[in-house]
């Protein structure tokens, strides 16, 4: 209609500009034609001439939009239900982020295929359904969402594997996890969710697969990382079932891996379960030699070394560095118990027991030295005052 006004007045003013042309020498124009002759003015001429062409081009705009009004027609409405459907959407997502489920749900499918992008619908369809418990109908949008070629299978199966572990699937999540994988070995967060669920799981010999791509492609913070590394490296450890396996594992760790108390630790006692004390032992105290770790020292006396009498020397000369520390002191006590030296263990069990942290487990030993002196009054009291706080603890 815009367009139909300005021709409309761009034809008066050509027609005022010609009058104003014309108005001294109007001329004439001559058409003789089959024994007919009209004669005319230029300007009448020329105006008859704007006007015919004008009276055409409405004419054929008029034709065009008859011939094709079915396919406009078509257009416009689909237009308009396409504007419904983004509408729709959007409310769709609104009620999602205000945690109004069911509203969502019935938003979001409502004009679902007349969207642009239907897998979209369907996706978040599927996280509605979730949070309303409805599993079965969650599984339904997120096979509708496959469907669709609006959307990919990287956006399907991430959205399928976090609402699988949510909801505590655990084999489904892995199966899906392991399609992911497949699909996009190097996504960072197809890693960090595949390492996670794996740890969550306690599938270690997983997350030691994962380990160099999850440091390669950042998908994770160097923390969590090594935590990982260091639970994986704590599995291969406990697999091997020979001390020559357990030692060449240890030699192929990474060298900031070894320094870690976690893992000395864990290697310690994986050596003590194949009753290689002393190796064990040696491993202990040239890592204490390093760095001072007090749970490392702890475990120093639970070994039987075949030197008793060495390791509780190894003990006292770290009281005389560290100072009398409660665990050297339960230590020492413990292991001065081992060697029947029966005065110096009462000493250390009651220089530990005066310690909160340490004073259950001093009790208990001051319990076991007492049975073997036979005095079975304070033997009694002392394990009844042990187990008392071991069980407030």
């Amino acid at each position: 209609m815009r367009r139909l006004l300005l021709a409309f007045f761009i034809f008066i003013l050509l027609g005022i500009l010609l009058s104003l042309v014309f108005r001294q020498h109007q001329g004439y124009v001559l058409i003789s034609f089959n024994g007919w002759q009209i004669e005319t003015s230029v300007l009448f001429a020329c105006a008859a001439v704007l006007l015919g062409l004008w009276v055409l081009a409405l004419a054929w705009r008029i034709l065009v939009t008859l011939v094709f009004a079915p396919r406009n027609i078509r257009g416009f409405v689909g237009r308009r239900r396409q504007r419904k459907a983004r509408r729709s959407l959007y409310t769709g997502l609104e009620h999602m982020a205000e945690a109004r489920w069911a509203l969502a749900e019935a938003d979001l499918q409502a004009l679902a295929e007349s969207n642009e992008a239907p897998g979209l619908n369907h996706l978040f369809s599927a996280r509605a359904a979730q949070y309303q418990q409805h599993l079965g109908d969650r599984d339904r949008y997120l096979q509708k969402a496959a469907s669709r070629k609006s959307i990919s299978e990287l956006a399907v199966l991430l959205t399928q594997a976090e609402l699988q572990i949510a909801a505590g699937q655990t084999a489904e999540a892995q199966a899906t996890l392991a399609r992911l994988h497949d699909l996009q070995p190097r996504h960072p967060w197809v890693l960090r969710l595949y390492a996670e669920h794996a740890m969550a799981c306690g599938d270690y010999a997983r997350v030691d697969q994962l380990l160099p791509e999850l440091s390669k492609h950042a998908a994770l913070s160097a923390s969590r990382v090594r935590e990982m590394s260091v639970a994986a490296y704590q599995h291969r450890l406990s697999q091997q079932r020979d001390v020559g396996g357990l030692t060449t594992t240890w030699r192929h760790m990474p060298k900031e891996l070894r320094r870690d108390p976690e893992i000395l630790r864990h290697y310690a006692l994986c050596l003590k379960r194949g009753r290689a004390d002393d190796e064990a032992a040696n491993v202990i105290r040239n890592a204490l030699k390093k760095q001072w770790v007090a749970p490392l020292a702890l475990i120093f006396g639970d070994f039987k070394c075949s030197d008793r009498t060495e390791q509780l020397a190894t003990v006292e000369e770290w009281i005389k560095i560290h100072g009398r520390e409660p665990e050297l002191m339960l230590i020492a006590g413990r292991l001065c118990l081992r060697n029947h030296l029966w005065g110096r263990a009462r000493s250390y069990f009651e220089a530990a027991a005066q310690a909160e942290r340490t004073r259950a487990d001093a009790l208990l030993g001051l319990g076991h030295l007492f049975e073997q002196i036979n005095e079975a009054d304070q033997a009694r009291a002392a394990y009844r005052r042990g187990l008392e706080l071991r069980a407030s603890q």
